[in-house]
């Protein structure tokens, strides 16, 4: 009995080592590959452009540096989510030593941090190709280079200072585009007063941020505005606690009820619906009303914030190279000259009702919305007023920490709201002094 049970054990460990051989032996054949197949793909761009207009202005921009670069074709890998997960697969992919050859970036500090991690090739050569200094606004320019060297290629330019109307409704009850914070609340008087919510906002850090620009413009002014990104002001300051003040005043009180459960779209569809007249939000809204069947001009139509008037705040994608595999720079390279070109540029905004920071590009390819886009923004490029999203000029953990400080003072815009936001932000912003974290831009 000893014997056989002996036999059995022997005959099971054999069995078990080989049965783990032919796993092995599976598993490399399956590595082997598998690394095969992806040394034949082509050189991949990661983004998060993953579907609707957005997908088809990136598949647009691929289609057309593949047909002038057909020895260098790219393809488009879709990272679901936002700036954050895209950073978070690309900090994975650095360690298996396979990034992509160019990826989707947001504008200044989300390119600081790579480049202070060595991972970004610069591409000043590039730049000098597409005659950079010449075709892309000051402002914008400001957001690409870190330690004087260029690091990305702009693509899309969204202004996010307008506030869109529905026309409608201001006809019915006379109401003219306010030209100042007065004529704004005024505006949003008689709109309440006729049962209509007066201005619309969502949930989430970035929209309430991005109406907060406007009163902290006002109260700064572009110089302020770059020394608040550069950490020079005091979040205690005259300058800050204005802009909270005039945010609380104008735009805070007049939100529409419940605003803080709902995402910009839903607050999209109250405008279109009638229930709520204002919203301020990025130019991308007007798309979404065209895609509802509305059209600008006719059924919406909008004004830049009060305190704007001759600046305008942006929001920006571009491109970027990971300092990756030699074999890749080619490919990079050529992608990236095509995204610059009015061509490129072309090819990727009119899909998506973005603006081109090509200043290049023909005008006529823009809709109603796009040519009065584009003429604030070429007018504000006469002053050097273009001026990027703050939360990308900032330090990231305070750029999000603003974010989150300034939707907790429009949900609740008291004044002990007021003094533990000034407090937090300002304490954080003497700890990254410290620190040696800001730039000056």
């Amino acid at each position: 009995m000893g014997l056989r049970v002996k036999i059995k054990s022997i005959w099971e460990e054999s069995f078990m080592k080989s049965a783990a051989l032919r796993w092995l032996g599976a598993t490399l054949g399956l590595f082997v590959s598998t690394n095969v197949a992806l040394a034949d793909r082509s050189p991949e761009v990661w983004h998060y452009f993953a579907a609707g207009s957005e997908l088809a202005a990136i598949n647009g921009l691929m289609e057309y540096s593949n047909k002038i670069h057909a020895d260098t074709p790219v393809i488009g890998r879709a990272i679901p989510g936002n700036v954050v997960e895209l950073r978070r697969q690309l900090q994975t992919a650095f360690l298996g030593g396979n990034p992509p050859a160019v990826y989707q970036s947001a504008m200044g500090y989300e390119l600081k941090t790579f480049v202070d991690g060595g991972r970004l090739r610069p591409i000043d050569d590039v730049w000098a190709a597409a005659k950079g200094e010449e075709i892309f606004p000051k402002g914008v320019q400001r957001v690409v280079k870190v330690g004087g060297k260029l690091w990305g290629i702009p693509v899309d330019i969204s202004i996010i200072n307008n506030i869109f109307y529905n026309k409608a409704i201001f006809e019915k009850y006379g109401i003219e585009p306010p030209r100042d914070w007065a004529q704004l609340v005024a505006a949003c008087k008689k709109l309440r007063d006729n049962g209509i919510e007066p201005l619309g906002d969502a949930s989430g850090p970035f929209w309430s941020l991005y109406n907060f620009y406007a009163p902290l413009l006002a109260s700064a002014g572009k110089d302020g505005y770059y020394a608040i990104a550069q950490g020079k002001v005091s979040f205690k300051g005259p300058e800050f606690r204005k802009a909270l003040e005039t945010y609380r005043d104008t735009l805070v009180v007049n939100y529409a009820k419940n605003w803080s459960g709902k995402t910009w779209t839903q607050t999209a569809d109250d405008v279109i619906n009638g229930h709520t007249g204002m919203f301020m939000m990025g130019v991308w809204v007007s798309a979404y009303f065209k895609e509802h069947g509305w059209q600008p001009g006719k059924d919406f139509d909008f004004f830049p914030a009060p305190g704007t008037d001759n600046s305008v705040l942006i929001q920006m994608d571009v491109f970027a190279e990971p300092a990756g595999p030699d074999k890749t720079v080619a490919t990079a390279r050529n992608f990236m000259t095509a995204a610059a070109s009015v061509e490129g540029q072309v090819a990727f905004n009119v899909p998506k009702g973005a603006l081109a920071p090509n200043l290049k590009v023909d005008p006529s390819i823009y809709d109603y919305t796009g040519q009065r886009t584009l003429q604030q923004l070429k007018n504000a490029e006469t002053s050097d007023s273009v001026l990027p999203n703050l939360f990308f000029l900032l330090p990231t953990k305070l750029g999000t920490e603003l974010g989150v400080q300034i939707e907790k003072f429009a949900i609740d815009p008291s004044a002990g709201t007021e003094e533990s936001v000034m407090e937090t932000l300002e304490a954080l912003r003497l700890e990254l002094a410290e620190q040696n974290a800001f730039v000056k831009w």
